[in-house]
């Protein structure tokens, strides 16, 4: 670190080495889109977005993105190795990538049910788990999860994905509580009905129910949880850990 602890980098002496899963559209490009004007490193990660990854990398030059199948730990090593070798530590890990594949659970079948767990429960163990070790040897680091109201109130034809949702919860808790005294702080955001492709999927007569159930009366936007994910990484936020925050106009009271 060149005499200068990972602390004193946070506070204007170097950048922050920030790596975000799924960083191409939705919550994780606003996020992208969030942190990149600040004094930070970007790295992101995409799937099939590959052309909209290129053009959100262009737009800042202080960003950048692999392709990855974060099912896949051998593919999410390399590219761990490959980010440490370039930018020496990971400060803040965003675990944001999501997918679903929807069915009844009558009618799901079991490849249904793993590739949604694959993707959004057993894939935050890959970059974790990777570059976990220099953040403690670091003695700080911001981890972010993104889970889902769902994976608290259930939903109708998401079994598999509420599961998974669910699971990043108690991995959060659990997590925060390994790495508190080690200077890292692990937290989870957990949108409601956020306008991106996912929500934009439901047919409109169903998401005129679900917009009648929210207080607020209107759908969240990308950037409002952005913001949350700003602060949770923040000096501002350092007390608090092992803590899922909620961000859904009210709809989970």
């Amino acid at each position: 670190m060149d005499g200068l602890t990972v602390q004193q980098s946070l506070n204007g002496h170097r950048k922050m080495n920030i790596f975000i899963t799924g960083g191409s559209k939705g919550i994780g490009r606003a996020i992208v889109e969030k942190l990149s004007p600040i004094n930070n490193n970007i790295i992101f990660t995409c799937n099939h977005s590959v052309e909209t990854a290129k053009d959100l990398a262009k737009l800042f030059p202080n960003s950048s993105f692999y392709t990855c199948d974060l099912r896949d730990f051998e593919q999410c090593s390399i590219i761990s190795q490959e980010v440490i070798s370039k930018f020496g530590r990971i400060d803040v890990l965003i675990n944001n990538a999501g997918y679903d594949n929807d069915a009844l659970f009558s009618k799901m079948d079991k490849q249904i049910w793993d590739d949604v767990l694959n993707v959004n429960l057993n894939s935050i163990f890959n970059f974790t788990k990777l570059f976990l070790p220099l953040m403690i040897e670091n003695g700080w680091g911001r981890i972010v999860n993104v889970t889902s109201i769902a994976g608290f109130t259930g939903a109708f034809g998401k079994s598999n994905y509420a599961a998974a949702k669910a699971g990043i919860v108690g991995f959060t808790k659990s997590l925060a509580m390994e790495l508190g005294s080690k200077g890292i702080t692990v937290n989870a955001v957990a949108p409601g009905a956020i306008e991106t492709d996912m929500l934009n999927r439901i047919p409109e007569k169903y998401k005129l129910k679900i917009l009648e159930s929210i207080p607020t009366k209107r759908f969240g936007k990308p950037d409002e949880v952005a913001d949350l994910v700003a602060f949770l990484i923040s000096d501002q936020a350092a007390y608090i850990t092992g803590q899922t925050v909620h961000i859904n106009g009210g709809s989970y009271l």
